[in-house]
């Protein structure tokens, strides 16, 4: 299955804009579909207007962090990011299902586009499964 990048819809939630607005303008170049929030509280008003492919949160949001906003969404493919390395106990706890990734600033941009797709290409066989369980019999 190949899969359009043009087409795929990525929600960049990050409070730092000094992060935020270059991440963007590499995943804009890169070819995606771009939408970005400052917080968690405008994601979900953005998610609310319709669906995303793949969200990349920062972790550590005020007020409600990454992690809290993926498992509020158990139906889009989340990737998270944080500005230090987890300790080794924290790394092992729980995450919503839907977190793909938890990738540590700086990014590696090779890695994000592969993480990325990968997610988008995991939306695009559910989508199609969805579809043939929903297409009538003959």
């Amino acid at each position: 299955m190949h899969v359009d990048v043009r087409h795929t819809r990525i929600l960049v939630v990050e409070d730092d804009p000094v992060f935020r607005i270059p991440l963007c303008a590499v995943l804009a170049a890169a070819g995606f579909d771009v939408r970005s929030a400052e917080s968690a509280e405008a994601a979900e008003d953005l998610l609310a207007q319709g669906p995303v492919d793949v969200v990349l949160s920062d972790i550590g949001l005020p007020r409600m962090d990454g992690a809290t906003l993926a498992s509020r969404h158990p139906d889009t493919p989340f990737v998270l990011m944080t500005g230090s390395p987890p300790a080794e106990s924290s790394a092992s706890e729980a995450l919503p299902p839907t977190v793909r990734a938890r990738l540590v600033k700086p990014l590696d941009v090779a890695h994000l586009l592969a993480l990325l797709h990968e997610a988008r290409m995991s939306t695009a066989a559910r989508g199609e499964a969805a579809g043939l369980r929903a297409a009538p019999r003959q």
